[in-house]
């Protein structure tokens, strides 16, 4: 039989609310992993950050970073070509935050090989202060002086940081011709982020391609925000963890503990007492 494919989303799902894994979720992780199990992570995160946090974790199948953009080897670092957004995209994003004093863009683009995280030096908005503070030593940070010097065809995703009020006009459905996530920031609620990523360049997208590299029987996903209902939507099994959002618990197969109770670990943990996921959801 088919093994299942078990995929979590980080924060929110898999990690605290302190951003960190419990002692609990390592172990189980590790356990079900060193039989044999499935598992793997789809995160919004770039590697460099999520890599510090799951860095516990026996991982080896790919993961998938940036919503969906990039995938990654996770023991070697190294990363399948970018889903690149396309200059249409990025020169709208321009022109709609052009003269704004509080949505200033932040584009993720491939530089030399590499991620990297382009912003207008000086250009200090509570988003960027937020999003800056929360990453001090990031190597992937690469300050321009101005945007004539971004080049638009190596961007692969926007983020737009802002208190709602400013930042709600922008997330209106057809605004942007692209996958488009708009969430409220679980770390600092008084600021929302739009986010943006080609349509191959969603969760869905990349597990699509993984499912079918590993040859997985089923797809278990767990998630708790927008940007998970992607996979939602493709998964055998949908386990939305208690402190989901309300739309990703009505699309959830089942709801399960919340991120402060280790509701995936012990979720896992009862499949791997059942022996798998034999019958589950049929």
């Amino acid at each position: 039989m088919s093994r299942p494919l078990l995929v979590s989303d980080l924060d929110g799902t898999l990690l605290r609310p302190d951003g960190t894994l419990s002692p609990r979720t390592i172990e189980v992780v590790n356990r079900y992993l060193a039989g044999g199990g499935l598992f793997t992570y789809a995160t919004a995160r770039s590697f460099t950050t999520a890599r510090h946090v799951t860095a516990p974790l026996s991982l080896t199948l790919p993961v998938i970073t940036y919503a969906g953009a990039v995938t990654v080897d996770p023991r070697t670092g190294e990363a399948l070509p970018a889903q690149l957004l396309g200059p249409s995209v990025v020169r709208e994003v321009l022109r709609r935050t052009r003269g704004s004093g509080e949505v200033e863009p932040i584009f993720f683009v491939m530089h030399e090989g590499r991620d990297r995280v382009c912003w207008r030096d000086g250009r200090r908005t509570q988003g960027i202060e937020s999003f800056l503070a929360a990453r001090p030593d990031d190597p992937r940070l690469m300050p321009v002086p101005d945007w004539s010097v971004l080049d638009e065809r190596a961007v692969f995703s926007v983020a737009l940081i802002a208190p709602p009020a400013a930042l709600s006009p922008l997330a209106e459905p057809g605004i942007f011709d692209c996958h488009v996530v708009y969430s409220q920031d679980i770390y600092a609620e008084h600021l929302w982020w739009l986010e943006l990523t080609s349509r191959e360049g969603t969760k869905a997208a990349a597990l699509t391609r993984l499912k079918a590299e590993v040859a997985a029987g089923e797809l278990v996903c767990f998630g708790d925000g927008p940007n998970d209902l992607t996979m939602f939507a493709m998964a055998d099994v949908s386990l939305a963890v208690g402190n989901a959002v309300p739309e990703v618990l009505a699309a959830a197969t089942e709801v399960i503990g919340a991120n402060t109770e280790d509701g995936v670990a012990e979720w896992i943990a009862a499949l791997a007492r059942r022996g798998g996921l034999a019958g589950f959801g049929s």
